[in-house]
């Protein structure tokens, strides 16, 4: 059986008691928190503790009791009657759609039964991210150090990393569909669907006083080859602050391992590249940098756990910077090293940034009543699922799905009708 480091709804990191507790892939991530030269930064010190009416510790305690840290690092999931019955599904599906659907078929413009899904839409999913806003974001637009608030971006998205794997899908959202919530520092943030194919989900979160403004939109796209499925959100991502700084972001790549066999792994992997062109600051993340290739794997162990991750800030004046990806770090240009992991600590400088202990702050919910006609949470769907009425959530589903499939063939059908006019007005103006 395989081990796996569990995790308290307290945060504390369990190592499990066999000598395989010693391997390299266990020690290697237990000594960034153990090691007695490194040092927290005084504001970690307030989360924790949990006060105030945000869903941060609700969302945590869920994924603390769905998740155990594996012992090659990654997310294992240890719902096994949860696990059962969506593999039963997944069979199902596979049964009924064909097999399309493990060589690579695009999952977002697929119907995936109701099973698989949890009781939100993804705009709802989106604000997740934000958990550890009113603490990182707060700090970075009040620093005047360019590279300080570099340290404070990258530490705001890191920590929200393990908060959004959860095993359950969002719904898709409604082209036009909206949530708003607030956070605990008094932003309030604002997401919508603006496109259905391909999904685009935008967002804006702004804080009260105007120190800083966080924008951009995810186009989200999912595949499964085999037993894996791979999940890339593409798209800006902008803070800005009110003395003019802009910093842009990527988002790393998502593997989801073991749909049908096996343990349910969640791993990120790829790079984020984060870049303040008025400072000329950049920087560059690298999620499970000793990654194996496929053959490898089966042959060698990997030195590091998969949740790993490596990355240096620089100055970008000698660097190439091109469609979000560095080409090439001049080791000269570079200010600070960052390691640690997305499920234990994040550590730059030997100082660490950010813990699986801290408890975040999350979102505010807003009173239904208040909200737009068009906000996910008036979804009839959605509303049955999280009462437990799933036939009815089933019937729900169903019913806006064909409605969707109308619009666009509607829709499809006057793009078609405008183009034949179009080109009938050209040929008589000949």
């Amino acid at each position: 059986m395989t081990e796996v480091q569990s995790i308290t709804t307290s945060g504390e990191i369990k190592m499990p008691l066999s000598s395989s507790s010693s391997s390299s892939s266990s020690s290697s991530s237990s000594n960034l928190t153990n090691n007695s030269n490194i040092k927290s930064i005084p504001i970690l010190s307030q989360c924790y503790s949990f006060s105030g009416n945000g869903n941060g510790k609700e969302l945590q305690d869920k994924i603390f009791r769905q998740n155990s840290r594996h012992s090659n690092g990654g997310w294992k999931f240890v719902d096994d009657i949860e696990l059962k019955k969506q593999r039963s599904v997944c069979w199902s599906l596979v049964k009924s759609v064909g097999n399309s659907i493990i060589e690579g078929k695009e999952l977002t413009s697929t119907c995936l039964p109701i099973e698989l899904f949890e009781a939100r839409s993804f705009l709802e999913k989106v604000t997740d991210t934000m958990a550890f806003g009113p603490l990182y974001l707060k700090a970075a637009a009040e620093t005047n150090d360019p590279i300080e608030r570099m340290k404070m971006v990258a530490s705001f998205v890191v920590s929200g990393l393990h908060l959004t794997t959860t095993i359950s899908k969002p719904f898709n959202p409604l082209l036009g569909e909206t949530f708003e919530c607030d956070l605990a520092d008094g932003s309030s943030a604002f997401c919508e669907q603006i496109s259905h194919h391909p999904p685009i989900s935008s967002w804006k979160l702004l804080e009260k006083d105007g120190k800083y403004k966080y924008t951009g939109h995810f186009i989200w796209s999912a595949g499964c080859r085999g037993n894996v499925v791979k999940g890339c959100l593409k798209g800006p991502h902008n803070i800005e602050f009110s003395d003019g700084t802009n910093i842009s972001f990527t988002y790393p790549d998502v593997l989801i391992k073991g749909i049908f066999w096996g343990d349910r792994v969640t791993e990120f992997c790829g790079k984020m590249l984060f870049t303040d062109e008025k400072n000329n600051l950049a920087c560059e993340l690298i999620f499970n940098p000793n990654a194996l290739g496929f053959v490898k794997s089966f042959f060698s162990k990997q030195k590091t756990p998969c949740d790993t991750v490596d990355g240096k800030i620089f100055r970008i004046n000698n660097n190439k910077i091109k469609d979000g990806q560095c080409e090439k770090i001049n080791p000269d240009d570079v200010i600070s090293r960052i390691e640690g992991t997305w499920l234990t600590s994040f550590i730059i400088d030997q100082v660490e940034y950010w813990n699986i202990k801290m408890i975040p702050h999350g979102v505010i919910y807003r009173d239904p009543e208040t909200t737009l006609q068009t906000d996910s949470g008036r979804r009839d769907d959605i509303k049955h699922l999280k009462m437990g009425n799933l036939e009815e959530a089933k019937k729900y589903k169903a019913l806006i799905e064909d409605n969707q499939r109308k619009q666009k063939k509607e829709k499809d059908e006057k793009l078609k009708k405008d183009e034949k006019l179009k080109k009938e007005e050209k040929k008589n103006q000949k």
